[in-house]
């Protein structure tokens, strides 16, 4: 076994266990780190692909922005534990853990005989090049979606401080 495929399941493991304890735990907070550690793991992934431009994304994006974005909603908001009512029966529960099984299963199977073969030619791209493809071809489509995401910062401002009088 070789070091990569050490580093991909401990990677995978720690994605995986993250994203069951998003849905598992109880507390927000202790969602927020578990999902800020399932980001990081994907992250690592990334890295063991050799995308390190997209790692490095993801960490600034996802890690970074989303996981503090977050921590200010939980901060900001009153979170009390509450019930959306009686604990599933125990045959929903069983009923759901063979559908996810089944799924996993199929999943399975349907990569193990997948027939990929080897690229001969090594993939060629860099940031200079998507910095030139973002900033040279889709420029306006760039400017077009950092206006709309900040008329969309706005409005929420409008928004929250309509509903704070």
């Amino acid at each position: 076994m070789t070091g990569q495929m050490i580093f991909f399941i401990i990677f995978a493991l720690i994605a995986i266990t993250g994203a069951v304890l998003i849905i598992a735990l109880k507390r927000i907070s202790h969602r927020v780190v578990s999902m800020a550690f399932s980001f990081m793991a994907v992250a690592g992934l990334y890295f063991l692909l050799g995308a390190e431009f997209i790692g490095i994304i993801q960490i600034m994006v996802y890690v970074g922005a989303i996981t503090i974005l977050f921590v200010f909603g939980m901060m900001m908001t009153d979170h009390r534990n509450i019930s959306f009512g009686p604990d599933p029966r125990k045959w929903q529960q069983a009923l759901s853990f063979v559908g996810v099984a089944t799924l996993l299963g199929l999943m399975l199977y349907g990569i193990s005989t997948l027939d990929m073969h080897e690229s001969t030619q090594p993939f060629v791209g860099s940031v200079e090049a998507i910095g030139l493809e973002l900033y040279g071809h889709y420029f306006i489509a760039f400017l077009g979606s950092a206006f709309l995401l900040t008329s969309a910062l706005i409005g929420a401002i409008v928004i929250a401080r309509k509903e704070a009088d």
